[in-house]
């Protein structure tokens, strides 16, 4: 994964295709990553965990989170603060992309 330095723009990242609803922009420096992930209506994310945490920002859209027994659908503006190895399900989004 090639890191940056110094200024940039978010057009200039490429777009890695994951599946036919599923893409993602990449943002790394030497301790740091952003990861834009754009996800189509109907995708399903089975429940997996990181060794970081992770910090989720709702731009658009909603999304059905669960982090341990809690459960919530997040739409924009929303914001999830995973803790590293936190077992997350990110549930069916319900709007599109």
């Amino acid at each position: 994964m090639p890191k940056m330095i110094g200024f940039s723009r978010f057009a200039s990242l490429a777009e890695e295709q994951i599946s036919e609803k599923i893409s993602r922009r990449i943002l790394s420096g030497d301790q740091g990553m952003v990861v834009w992930w754009s996800i189509g209506t109907g995708v399903h994310v089975e429940p997996h965990s990181h060794p970081n945490e992770q910090i989720v920002w709702m731009l658009k859209g909603k999304m059905e989170f669960r982090l341990g027994t809690e459960q919530r659908v997040c739409g924009q503006g929303d914001v999830v603060v995973i803790p590293g190895g936190t077992s997350t399900r990110r549930g069916s989004v319900k709007t599109p992309r």
